[in-house]
């Protein structure tokens, strides 16, 4: 079933104060003008559809301004943005990953590439953004194999499922929205090999355990300075912290931030106007 029902005809342009003030009472989704020639102008009403009722009633409304015929158009709501995905090329991240914004029609990775499948949704983390470039970068770098992984506000799952693909164990990609849980879980599922995160929809304080090898945080910095505390917590004392989401002029405040919370910076990265800051080891909570 479509979404929306588009209802347009032509009217004389200097009903058109006389039409607003007709439809005003009415429960339309929004109006769509585009003026035509001769003193004319297009008008096109949005409704929900399902409602035969309103349709008829927006239909009769239309007609009393008009000769011209009343003309009707279902769309669906998504129309656009699978036009979008559609249009979306695979591309390289680092000097190892492809990104495949089509899972079920997917390119073959080049030679010395890793394809990871995430096709842009509501969830952040596409591959497309500096920020998620950045911390892929980082997961490229660091030996995984068999290192537990905490991937915080994970998203799509991207960075759950790049560190899965080079070996870590356990994973887990934590994210406060469900839906972004949801998407992470589809995601992991559309990948070549038996990628399986585990994927938990809640706050990092539900993580009892602490001692996480490898922790990615890809968050602004205004989300992620609250969770300084606990990320510390879940830090092994030799583990390795990925913070991203940063812009370059906030590089200093942030280090502070980590300091207070007993983190050191390692290094940093850049990439147009973002960075991301390492973290080698942390000192034991107080």
């Amino acid at each position: 079933m479509s979404d929306y029902l588009e209802i347009r005809t032509t009217i004389s342009d200097d009903a058109e104060d006389d039409l607003a003030q007709a439809l005003c009472t009415w429960p339309i989704l929004g109006v769509d003008i585009v003026p035509g020639i001769a003193g004319r102008v297009d008008i096109g009403v949005w409704i929900p559809t399902g409602d035969d009722r309103l349709a008829d009633q927006i239909q009769s409304v239309l007609s009393s301004f008009s000769s011209d015929a009343v003309r009707l158009q279902e769309h669906v709501a998504d129309d656009w943005s699978a036009q979008w995905r559609d249009g979306l090329a695979s591309f390289e991240v680092g000097n190892t990953w492809w990104i495949d914004p089509h899972p079920d029609r997917g390119t073959t990775a080049p030679e010395g590439r890793r394809r990871l499948a995430v096709e842009p949704r509501a969830a952040f983390g596409s591959g497309t953004h500096e920020s998620t470039q950045l911390v892929l970068m980082a997961i490229e770098e660091q030996p995984c194999r068999a290192l537990s992984v905490l991937d915080i506000g994970t998203g799509s799952g991207v960075l759950a499922i790049a560190a899965d693909r080079l070996g870590a164990s356990p994973v887990v990609a934590l994210d406060t929205d469900p839906l972004a849980a949801w998407e992470a879980r589809t995601t992991a599922r559309r990948q070549s090999w038996r990628c399986r995160p585990l994927v938990v929809a809640g706050g990092i304080d539900c993580l009892a355990a602490a001692g996480f090898d490898l922790v990615f945080c890809n968050m602004i910095v205004a989300e992620f300075t609250p969770l300084l505390g606990e990320i510390r917590r879940l830090l092994a004392p030799q583990g390795t912290a990925v913070f991203s989401g940063i812009l370059e002029s906030e590089r200093g405040a942030v280090e502070e931030l980590l300091e207070d919370s007993g983190m050191i910076a390692a290094d940093h990265r850049k990439l147009n106007g973002w960075i991301s800051i390492r973290v080698v080891g942390s000192a034991p909570p107080p």
